[in-house]
């Protein structure tokens, strides 16, 4: 985007009289094929994947590449049709560096069908994330609206007036000591952004890798955090019958978890 000519940065101001010129952008982003991402179930209505971590599930620029959602258009063309032109299929989303289970719909109607089941909190997700130190409680619950932070809009904070905020619960159990750290379960209903890393880091243990909300610098590659969506339940949209489908932790996660206890 230009602004009388000149490139314009994000959240530049724009002068009253300003000429501003928008470039001819594509109307979604271009199949790719070659994108190895791991389908774990698919039916006529939905597909599952298992996204890395550290590939973006959707653009934000329909010029972007490698992301989950390109793959998807390739494998299934039809879900050029559903959704979001930048998010084609995609029902919810996962952060870039998070990994694991990723639901998409073939159909409008699946995906408004799922898409209603997300708004009646009747999609559970769980999450595996290692996380800073070692809670003391075996288990909580963080009941805090979330909110964008106006210093950052990257975070997430506690909302407050007169912020908007959404209300956000997540239950976490402890699965293990691993090292100094901890192997916690996260599980969710509801659907905030960056709901699992900013409760977490909230209760004083954040997630390794994650340097937006505090985590320690792990050895991971570039981009990733070790955050992993690991199983997805929810009614099948044509249906109804309860679907659960699980994601053991990717390789690198799993070798984190061998040099930390050996730490």
């Amino acid at each position: 985007m230009r602004v009388d000519g000149r490139r314009a940065a994000k959240g530049a101001r724009v002068p009253a009289g300003a000429v501003v010129t928008v470039p001819d952008l594509p109307a979604r982003p271009a199949p790719e094929p070659d994108l190895g991402v791991p389908v774990v179930y698919a039916d006529e209505h939905l597909v599952v994947l298992d996204k890395p971590g550290g590939m973006p599930a959707h653009a934000l620029d329909p010029r972007q590449r490698g992301t989950a959602a390109a793959f998807l258009l390739a494998r299934y063309p039809e879900t050029a049709r559903v959704g979001d032109p930048l998010a084609p299929g995609l029902v919810h989303r996962l952060d870039t560096g998070t990994s694991g289970l990723l639901l998409a719909a073939r159909t409008p109607e699946a995906h408004a069908g799922l898409r209603r089941a997300l708004r009646a909190r009747a999609v559970e997700k769980r999450y595996l994330a290692l996380v800073a130190g070692q809670p003391r409680a075996a288990s909580w619950r963080a009941d805090v609206p979330l909110a964008h932070d106006p210093r950052d809009p990257r975070r997430m904070i506690p909302g407050r007036p007169p912020l908007r905020a959404w209300a956000a619960s997540t239950e976490v159990r402890v699965v293990r000591a691993v090292g100094p750290h901890a192997l916690a379960e996260a599980t969710i209903r509801t659907g905030v952004t960056h709901q699992v890393r900013a409760h977490l880091a909230l209760g004083g243990h954040p997630v390794l890798g994650d340097e937006l909300y505090g985590g320690p610098p792990v050895d991971l590659p570039r981009g990733r955090h070790a955050l992993h969506a690991a199983a997805l339940c929810f009614p099948h949209p044509a249906t109804g019958n309860p679907m659960r489908l699980t994601s053991p932790l990717p390789a690198e996660l799993e070798r984190l978890v061998e040099r930390l206890d050996r730490a």
